[in-house]
């Protein structure tokens, strides 16, 4: 007869090689994933502390960092993380030290390679690239510009006009994601890049930005920038009008219900006129000349002047007039002004009077973008009214109403119906009035500290799960029992490990494979030899196991 008893727990020795390194390998493992679901659990979350660095920003920046003991990571894209919890104490430190520095050098060039052996052409060389950097660095702090590269063309200076050429620059802009300089953040730069430079015009400057989009127009009179320019003013002009409008009658329908469209005719033709304009009913003397002028002629000898006729004539043959003059008897007085009177005399008299016409010059140059007209479309919702039980109802407006808002609105915006202004208000309910609702925050299990907790339990649960299925299994399957198997009487053998003993006439021990079947088959034996023997075993295993 045999009897089946426990046998002793078997070691790690009992078992064989393959199996022992199996079970080795899968405690390592299961302690290797607990030690990781703990670390995972307990790890910080990383935040971008500084992204697109440079292989020398990234160098000096992770020395810092390792210098203040700051746990950092370093990102494939050259970005470096750090815990979210030491990111405003991060950036603090490396602020202190004038990190992260950027590539390009500017004052600092001259500071740290000053030598007294440059030649004249480095020194120029190094102070436009100090101004270019200089520049860069001010354009960055620009609203809405990420970087920003200058390149100045600065000619010699030469002392003949004919070969002076003048200074031009050139600015490229990379802009943050979804951002757009204004007009006038555009003419900012260029202006500013314009008065740092000598020499150089506001007009000589273009500024691009990284899509290769011409920022400004170095040329203001070209086609394209002037009909940018129409058409930005007619825009701004329409929204104007528009939101006067808005502003003027939403207090009085509701905030939401007004629709308001203005369609503006531009007159951009240039006019320049001359006129010249003369009056003659109009006339004043400007000057006044007058010349008198008297002649009289004298007796005296006449004629060709000579000999004969500087002689005096004779008086041998000429009668004696009484009273007459003669050598040594002149002529009483009366005689002689009688005889001087006697002569030819001439008397001219001239003048000279200037008149001033009225005279009117004027030079009249039309104003460029007159409004020709404007066409003005006005949509109002339909009045709301709620009644005691606090149902809303809407109703209609009336002709009397719309009348109203129409004189309202032409008056406020100036409409001229000589001009051609047409205006059109019309009420109509609108499908959707709801104002937007106030922008909810972050819900509650996104929020970090949240988001925390969770890896923590759910760290904990795992490790949990591989201790109850992983770990416990295998530590159960190393110190299980193995029943052994005894046989009554003389010459009975015993079931121990793979050995197994049956009743015979003596015979020798038969070695058997420690197969389930065959454990089967000899406990079936057993007991069919000895059944109360089997039963009290049995008894003996349900009252050790509880």
């Amino acid at each position: 007869m045999a009897d089946i008893v426990p046998s002793p727990a078997r070691g790690i020795a009992d078992i064989p090689g393959l199996k022992q390194v199996g079970l080795l390998a899968g405690v390592a493992a299961a302690i290797a994933a607990a030690v990781w679901l703990v670390l995972w659990s307990q790890g910080q979350n990383y935040t971008v502390l500084y992204g697109q660095l440079s292989e020398r920003e990234s160098g000096q920046v992770m020395d810092a960092l390792t210098a203040a003991g700051i746990e950092f990571k370093l990102n494939p894209s050259g970005a470096v993380s750090v815990p979210a919890s030491k990111v405003q104490e991060a950036r603090i430190r490396l602020a202190s030290q004038g990190l992260p520095q950027s590539d390009s050098m500017g004052i600092e060039m001259i500071q740290k390679e000053s030598a007294l052996g440059s030649s004249s052409m480095m020194e120029s060389a190094r102070y436009q690239s100090v101004l270019e950097t200089e520049l860069a660095r001010t354009i960055v702090k620009v609203q809405g510009v990420q970087t920003a590269r200058v390149h100045l063309a600065l000619p010699k200076p030469t002392v003949f006009l004919r070969d002076a050429r003048k200074a031009t620059a050139s600015v490229m802009l990379q802009l943050y994601p979804g951002r757009r300089l204004e007009p006038g953040q555009v003419a900012a730069i260029v202006h500013l890049v314009a008065s740092s430079v000598p020499e150089l015009a506001a007009s000589d400057v273009t500024l691009v930005d990284q899509a290769g989009t011409l920022l400004n127009s170095p040329d203001e009179n070209a086609e394209a920038a002037a009909s940018t320019r129409q058409f930005a003013q007619t825009r701004k002009l329409e929204q104007s009008y528009q939101q006067r409008i808005i502003e003027l009658l939403e207090p009085i329908v509701g905030p939401g219900r007004v629709r308001a469209t203005v369609t503006a005719d531009m007159d951009f033709t240039v006019t320049e006129e001359t006129r010249e304009n003369y009056d003659p009913q109009k006339t004043a003397v400007r000057s006044e000349q007058t010349s008198n002028e008297q002649r009289r002629g004298a007796d005296g000898a006449e004629g060709i002047p000579g000999a004969l006729s500087n002689q005096p004539p004779g008086t041998s043959g000429a009668p004696a007039i009484p009273g007459a003059a003669t050598p040594g008897n002149p002529a009483p007085a009366s005689v002689q002004s009688t005889a001087s009177g006697s002569g030819p005399s001439s008397t001219a008299q001239r003048s000279t009077r200037n008149f001033e016409v009225d005279r009117t010059l004027s030079y009249v140059k039309q104003p460029v973008g007159v409004l020709k007209r404007l066409n003005v479309g006005v949509v109002l919702d339909e009045w709301q009214k709620s009644d005691a039980d606090g149902k809303v109802t809407t109703a209609a407006m009336s002709d009397a109403d719309i009348k109203r808002f129409s004189q309202l609105v032409r008056e406020s915006i100036g409409i001229k119906e000589e001009r051609g202004d047409q205006l059109n208000v019309l009420s109509q309910a609108f499908k959707s009035n709801t104002p937007p609702g106030p922008v909810e925050g972050l819900p509650l299990w996104e929020t970090p500290w949240i988001t925390q907790l969770a890896k923590q339990i759910v760290g904990a649960v795992l490790v949990l799960l591989v201790a109850f299925f992983v770990l416990r299994p295998l530590m159960k399957s190393l110190t299980k029992s193995v029943p052994r198997l005894s046989a009554a009487g003389g010459g009975a053998g015993d079931l121990d490990g793979d050995r197994v003993s049956l009743s015979g006439q003596g015979g020798k021990a038969i070695k058997l494979a420690p197969s389930f079947e065959q454990q089967i088959a000899a406990a079936r034996t057993l007991v069919g030899q000895d059944p109360k023997r089997a039963a009290q075993v049995v008894k003996d295993w349900v009252s050790a196991d509880g």
